[in-house]
């Protein structure tokens, strides 16, 4: 049958046995050992489905034809046509034919289906390549399409396509084949396409096998072949399934940093919740106890202070975590309107400047003249400074310096607030902006929720702006955010600051919370 050989399905492949499921110019080896033969590619499902219609319709017809023979002596012995031993002779042809349909349609079947399974195991492999006693490249004996274009021209081609960390697998589990020990597996990364500066690599399975061997699954590499020290490899492209494991194994590491995350946040806020709380139920005791009409005015004073910045310090924390799950839940509601940068600026300074000078630290601002107005919420905005400031003075040391600078640059209002703290370790800033998170050991540690960050980050991004921090060991912190002087439209867009984060926070060489 034509574009159906024979030697296609049966027996061993030779070394001249080149074949390349439907792609046009196999590659030829460095050695010339092995050419293209078109005439020889495995047949297609469709070519197989079709040889199989004709032969049914063939081995139908004979099948009938002895019927009809049978019919045929069964109505002549009635009506008396045959004489002597005609009918046992017609008899036997019949029953040749049949036996023969039955026979042929057994033997068809069986050849069908090894070959639509060595077709299948074929279409399986992305790359076929014959390797010499020092696993040096001969040739290419199957390429599926993606793999025809590799242009494998010389013998170390396809060493050099394998990615350098891979190499000494691969050369490792063709030794082993080399030694007949069995089958040798591995998984190397194959460059295919772009030699340029970004070269794209897929991963590939590689099972090398001593050529005369027969594989351990009974695959399409048996062959005939018995000289010494050649090597069969077979290549499955399996990049699709290295990419589904990777992105499964993200989602499960991502649902653990989660489920940790949420036990550190429930930890800590118990924590945050309990100190003051203890506080403020025994200072009270201690006001409501007995004894109390010992105490002199000033220690009752200094009891209901006490008592009295527990609840602020309560109320605060507080107000910091429904802030931010607001933010997180996209349902931070923001009502941008034109401000006055310099007047907001100054408010917040003012705030800021008895604590400031409570813990001896310098506070300064430098306001570029002639600023635009900003289309921004108030609100928001200022509690984004007066969390930036706060953080900043409580990390700085006395004598020390922080500085809040406002710039516009690109159409974008800048604020940046730098101070002359102890900066931030690297460790520290893979997890800054985590609820409750504080840089740091336990003696630079200071007072707060840990929340100031992560509440700052989510209104920046809620506001469109991006949020920027440089950190030093030893030589302080400087937080940039910037926020777009004019929004799109009217409609400020609820999304979530977790999807955002991602997406517009730069947060390099480190961050840290209040």
């Amino acid at each position: 049958m034509a574009g159906f050989p024979q030697n296609a399905w049966e027996g061993p492949l030779g070394v001249g046995d080149v074949s390349a499921a439907r792609v046009k110019g196999a590659v030829a080896g460095a050695a010339g050992q092995c050419r293209a033969r078109a005439e020889a590619l495995p047949a297609t499902p469709d070519q197989i489905a079709l040889f199989a219609r004709r032969s049914a319709r063939a081995l139908a017809a004979l099948g009938l034809l002895g019927l009809g023979s049978g019919g045929a002596v069964l109505w002549g012995e009635a009506a008396g046509l045959f004489t002597g031993a005609a009918p046992d002779a017609l008899w036997l042809v019949a029953c040749g034919l049949i036996a023969a349909a039955l026979a042929a349609v057994s033997t068809g079947l069986s050849r069908a289906a090894r070959r639509v399974g060595r077709a299948g195991l074929l279409a399986d492999l992305a790359l076929v390549t014959l390797h010499g006693p020092t696993g040096e490249f001969l040739a290419v004996e199957h390429a599926q399409a993606p793999c025809a274009g590799l242009g494998l021209t010389a013998a170390s081609d396809l060493f050099d396509r394998i990615q350098v960390a891979d190499r000494p697998a691969f050369l490792a589990a063709l030794s082993s084949a080399r030694a007949g020990e069995g089958e040798a597996r591995c998984e190397v990364r194959l460059r295919c396409e772009g030699a340029g500066e970004t070269p794209v690599y897929v991963w590939m399975e590689m099972r090398a096998v001593r050529a005369g061997a027969a594989r351990r699954d009974g695959g399409p590499l048996r062959t005939g072949i018995v000289r010494a020290g050649l090597t069969r490899v077979s290549w499955r492209d399996i990049d699709a399934a290295k990419l589904k494991a990777e992105r499964e194994e993200a989602a499960r590491a991502e649902a653990e940093r989660a489920n940790h995350a949420k036990s550190r946040f429930l930890a800590a806020m118990s924590h945050e919740l309990r100190t003051p709380l203890n506080t403020i139920l025994g200072y009270s005791e201690l006001l409501a106890s007995d004894g109390a009409g010992h105490l002199d005015a000033t220690r009752r004073a200094d009891y209901a202070r006490i008592i009295h910045e527990s609840g602020q310090h309560l109320l605060g924390l507080v107000n910091d975590i429904l802030d931010l799950s607001r933010v997180e839940a996209g349902a931070y509601e923001l009502s941008p309107e034109p401000l006055e940068v310099a007047g907001l600026v100054d408010g917040c300074l003012e705030m800021m400047s008895l604590e400031a000078v409570r813990r001896g630290v310098a506070l300064k601002v430098r306001v570029a003249p002639r600023l635009p107005s900003l289309c921004a919420d108030h609100r928001a905005l200022r509690q984004i400074l007066l969390n930036l400031l706060s953080n900043a003075v409580k990390f700085t040391p006395r004598d020390g310096k922080v500085e809040l600078s406002v710039r516009e640059r690109g159409g974008t209002m800048s604020f940046c607030v730098r101070d002359t703290g102890p900066g931030m370790s690297a460790s520290d800033v893979a997890r800054l902006g985590e609820p409750f998170f504080q840089t740091g050991d336990m003696e630079h540690r200071r007072a707060g929720s840990g929340l100031g960050l992560a509440v700052v980050r989510g209104l920046v991004l809620l506001h469109g702006g991006s949020f920027h921090v440089a950190s030093t060991k030893g030589r302080g912190t400087a937080v940039t955010i910037t926020i777009p002087l004019v929004r799109e439209s009217g409609v400020v867009a609820f999304a979530r600051a977790d999807e955002a984060c991602g997406a517009q926070a730069d947060m390099r060489d480190g961050r840290r919370s209040a």
